[in-house]
């Protein structure tokens, strides 16, 4: 008992600890806490005292970890998301009884794939339930998951950090699209083929090369990428028009070939398949609102 009611052990430490942890930044760490940089800076110093180590080393513009704070790291993170989840617990949670907004952030290719369950509902009135829907590159969706501004993440993330849940929802493969009125190619394609016409390329972070190119490498060749787009919903209705090729999720290629009369044929090599997952932050899986989120996801997924 002495021990706990210690006037040194400061949960408003453990919180400055954290978010040095996250930022490896005073400046950004205080943003976060909504404090000023002599408080964050104060805090530390105590904090110091009270573990006899320094915690933080400044390297450049960065505050990185000693191997003693990167030993604390995670159950001083256990500590805080359990004390979030005692303060702030629901009792429970009903779709049709309560207003709330979830924010979720995943591709667009996955948004056409996965959502629109969820959303019919919503627009149906069967749920008292609205979705922001957000296309955020990685890190960012990480970040966002970090400061309370994002729900939900989905997609192909296969580095989250130590305090992020995890939950797979179904495996998925790319395919080749293309419009066979201007791209006069039989499926199943070739590899001649594949690198004889260009390119439509999409592109989370922007560029013009992907894993793709590294498999033809491998084969000793190479396509001609004529342009790269991070809306994925985009390339279907450029292929009606433009006599090129491009690699997409094989169930948004299907669901686009099916409405706009596009072909689709397996890749002329094996990528093999990848995970979707969803990804949140641990202080909200005890959530019951968030609970029945990711179980609306994992419904949806399994349909498919």
């Amino acid at each position: 008992m002495k021990a706990i009611h210690n006037p040194a052990l400061d949960l408003n430490l453990i919180k400055v600890f954290d978010a040095l942890l996250e930022t490896r930044n005073v400046s950004r760490a205080a943003e976060a806490l909504g404090v000023s940089q002599s408080a964050v800076s104060h805090a530390l110093a105590r904090l110091r005292t009270l573990v006899g180590d320094p915690l933080f080393v400044r390297t450049g513009n960065r505050m990185e970890p000693t191997p003693r704070a990167q030993r604390l790291a995670e159950p001083l993170r256990d500590l805080l998301v359990g004390a979030t989840r005692a303060l702030s617990a629901e009792e429970d949670f009903d779709p049709q009884r309560e207003e709330r907004n979830f924010t979720i952030s995943t591709p667009d290719s996955m948004q056409a794939v996965l959502l629109t369950g969820i959303l019919r509902d919503a627009a149906e009135g069967d749920l008292r339930v609205s979705v922001s829907l957000l296309s955020l590159d990685p890190d960012a969706m990480l970040n966002a998951l970090d400061d309370g501004t994002l729900d939900l993440a989905i997609g192909y993330l296969p580095e989250v950090r130590r305090w992020h849940d995890r939950q797979v929802l179904y495996r998925e493969t790319h395919v080749c699209l293309f419009n066979p009125a201007l791209v006069p190619v039989i499926p199943p394609i070739g590899l001649e083929d594949y690198t004889r016409y260009p390119h439509l390329m999409p592109s989370l972070r922007g560029g013009l090369t992907s894993f793709i190119d590294d498999e033809l490498a491998a084969l000793g060749t190479r396509r001609r990428v004529a342009a790269s787009t991070t809306q994925f919903l985009a390339i279907p209705m450029i292929l009606t028009q433009a006599p090129m090729l491009t690699s997409l999720p094989a169930r948004l290629a299907q669901l686009c070939a099916d409405a706009l009369g596009l072909a689709i044929s397996p890749l002329p090599f094996d990528i093999g398949d990848y995970e979707v997952s969803m990804i949140w932050h641990r202080r909200n899986t005890g959530s019951p609102s968030h609970g029945w989120l990711r179980q609306r996801m994992a419904e949806e997924a399994a349909k498919l």
